[in-house]
């Protein structure tokens, strides 16, 4: 069991084992194919390539492995591949700055793997990008992804209608949930809440009457950090945060989702207003704070980003009973809203990660070099090392890692190597594979995990927002302007309106949030995403088709 925990957190992700290991082959030479042939009527091998392609530096490669240019996995990719690769580290803190220099001074790498959506819809305006569908007929692997998936090919296609962009399949899993203390719902004589009104009943009665029995007022109903509150906005049906607007559609049109606003808003601020929740949460940026309070069984609703969800089950459950003995928590569904039930954001399982520069010398050898990558034999090498040395099949037929601390020096700093290949075709990468069901504990936090799917991929309730974050129109840079203004603006007005009592209402917020909107030209971004809408609503990748790719995940592991 501390081999599979430490396999889940090390290597990152796992591949599909059914394909045959690629392995390191003393004869092979730089400058020759990665594959010969010499058999009648079988096809040449092509000729090797030169390409040039960015990677995240993230200061992971240790010292007696070399660096991130030249290591024993950029070795292996080079003697194995069909080309003769030159990596560009980038430092990760300070990628999109150094690709623009790049970009600006002519000697940009032919291939750029970088996250940031705006930052490759800047490329594709200046038309520093090459459309990949040329390429393609080097690249079977990513041809066969996007008939599986054709959702991939919706999100990579520019309005130009060329495919540009290059993307991966991820696990989808819920962005946060919530889960509540089931032992204080009994000790109080409490349902479990189904609306939002009754949330906030419950929530009070859990600040408010003793629910651990130290005859102390020091719990909480229910946190309110980053993750949090953008919970907390998804349960009114708005899509905010701290970089994205909220919009909605009505008659067909996109307008701001102001009505849901207004909802989220009020509910927040009965929270602090009633004690509800920790009135210094304002400082609680990442969510420690909050996190700490529940694992010391202070907290009653508990607002979950689901990220590591293993290392939760195993680990900090094990702390909360420690703390609390007697702790029982479930998963909670978003309640039933005034303005409908919605399930919470998803984490984006189709994500765009690569693109190729208009310069790129070869464009063969980077679409062969590319499929390279993509194949699962080559990148189930790259992330997990070498079988029997770093890793070996678990009971499920999933790689386990031997020594995990050997798996760490050697193997993970080697994954942004295969930062796009699709780790969500593969069922030993998801939430479930990760666990052990002939352990009772492992086997309870599956069965927690399938009642989180369950609740939080339900098909009758409704998706908070037009689309993914990842998928929103990249705005132009003048409107970018004008987005960064309202969105500055508008979180100085709602937490004025949390934080300032009565003399400020939720309602007098809004208002003030409505003149800033106009002032700034918040016009202009409606007139945009209305445009963006009635042009691409029929190919953009939306909410539906998220919705779409968890539903098909979740057969493949039922």
């Amino acid at each position: 069991m501390k081999n599979l925990k430490l396999w889940l957190g090390i290597t990152v992700g796992v591949v599909a084992l059914g394909a045959t290991l690629v392995g390191c082959s003393s004869d092979k030479k730089e400058g020759t194919a990665a594959t010969t042939s010499s058999k009648p009527g079988e096809e040449k091998p092509a000729k090797r390539g030169d390409v040039t392609v960015s990677m995240y530096d993230r200061g992971a490669v240790p010292a007696s492995e070399g660096s991130y240019e030249e290591n024993r996995w950029s070795k292996w990719i080079n003697q194995n591949g069909p080309a003769n690769v030159k990596y560009v580290p980038i430092l990760r803190s300070d990628s999109t700055k150094k690709l623009n220099v790049l970009f600006a001074s002519g000697s940009a790498p032919d291939i750029v793997n970088e996250y940031n959506t705006p930052f490759r819809g800047s490329l594709y305006d200046q038309k520093q990008l090459l459309p990949i569908d040329n390429i393609l007929q080097y690249m079977p692997e990513y041809q066969k992804l996007l008939t599986q998936y054709p959702q991939l090919k919706k999100a990579g296609t520019k309005p130009d209608g060329k495919l540009y962009e290059i993307g991966k399949v991820k696990e989808a899993v819920p962005a946060h949930i919530l889960l509540i203390r089931t032992d204080w719902l009994k000790k109080l004589n409490l349902a479990m809440p189904t609306t939002t009104d009754e949330l906030l009943k419950v929530a009070k009665a859990f600040a408010d009457q003793d629910p651990d029995g130290n005859g102390k007022k020091d719990t909480y109903g229910l946190n309110m950090s980053t993750y949090s509150e953008q919970a907390i906005n998804e349960m009114f049906g708005e899509s905010s945060s701290s970089s994205l607007l909220a919009w909605d559609l009505k008659d067909g049109k996109v307008v701001r989702a102001w009505d849901k606003e207004l909802a989220s808003l009020t509910f927040k601020k009965q929270l602090y207003d009633e004690g509800l929740i920790d009135k210094d949460y304002i400082n609680d940026k990442d969510g420690a704070k909050a996190k700490q309070d529940f694992l010391n069984g202070k907290i009653g609703i508990y607002v979950k980003f689901t990220g590591g969800w293993y290392d939760f089950i195993m680990n900090d459950l094990t702390t909360l009973q420690k703390n609390a003995p007697g702790a029982e928590v479930a998963p909670l569904g978003y309640p039933k809203s005034p303005l409908g039930t919605f399930t919470g954001a998803i984490d984006n399982p189709v994500q765009m990660t690569t693109v190729v520069n208009a310069k790129a010398k070869d464009p063969e050898a980077v679409g062969r070099y590319l499929d390279f990558i993509m194949k699962p034999e080559t990148a189930n090498k790259i992330v997990n090392g070498d079988e029997g040395t770093h890793w070996k099949k678990a009971p499920n037929g999933c790689p386990q890692a031997i020594d995990p601390a050997k798996s760490k020096n050697e193997v993970s700093y080697a994954y942004d190597y295969t930062m796009f290949f699709s780790s969500g075709v593969d069922k030993c990468t998801y939430v479930l594979n990760g666990f052990n069901a002939e352990v009772p504990a492992q086997k309870a936090g599956m069965d927690m995990y399938k009642e989180v799917q369950k609740l939080y991929f339900d098909p009758q309730r409704e998706y908070p927002g037009i689309a993914l974050g990842d998928h929103m129109p990249v705005y132009s840079a003048d409107l970018q302007v004008i987005n960064t203004t309202i969105l500055k603006e508008k979180g100085d007005i709602f937490v004025k309106a949390i934080l300032s009592g009565a003399k400020y209402t939720p309602e007098q917020a809004i208002k003030d949030s409505q003149a800033a909107w106009a002032k700034a030209g918040g016009q202009q971004l409606e007139d945009f995403m209305n445009k963006w809408y009635q042009e691409n609503k029929d190919t953009a990748f939306l909410a539906k088709d998220a919705m779409i790719i968890a539903k098909q995940q979740m057969e493949t592991v039922k």
